[in-house]
């Protein structure tokens, strides 16, 4: 199995974006709110997928379970998708739901 985490956000410079995304956030997983022990036991997640944002902004960036990250996969959260809806088009909607 690969390590589902980004080569620029492993080791020491993880550790640290995840320290900083915690105290901003909470220690607790986005999506489930479910606390976490420490910030190791996170994984950083892109609240806009990589796939339409292909950059690493902290303001981008939450903690979540593994589980949660997985699920969530390449899609627009909820929230941000109905906002967006009306200038979307059915392909794009596609994509992000």
């Amino acid at each position: 199995m690969s390590n589902p985490r980004p080569a620029r956000l492993r080791g020491s410079r993880g550790r640290r974006i995840r320290v900083k995304v915690g105290a901003r956030d909470g220690i607790r997983c986005f999506h489930c709110r479910t606390p976490f022990a420490s910030t190791d036991d996170a994984t950083l997640d892109h609240y806009l997928p990589r796939s339409l944002w292909p950059i690493h902004c902290q303001w981008n960036l939450v903690l979540a379970c593994a589980r949660c990250n997985a699920h969530k996969g390449s899609t627009l959260p909820l929230g941000l998708l109905l906002v967006l809806r009306p200038w979307l088009t059915a392909a794009q909607l596609e994509v992000a739901a």
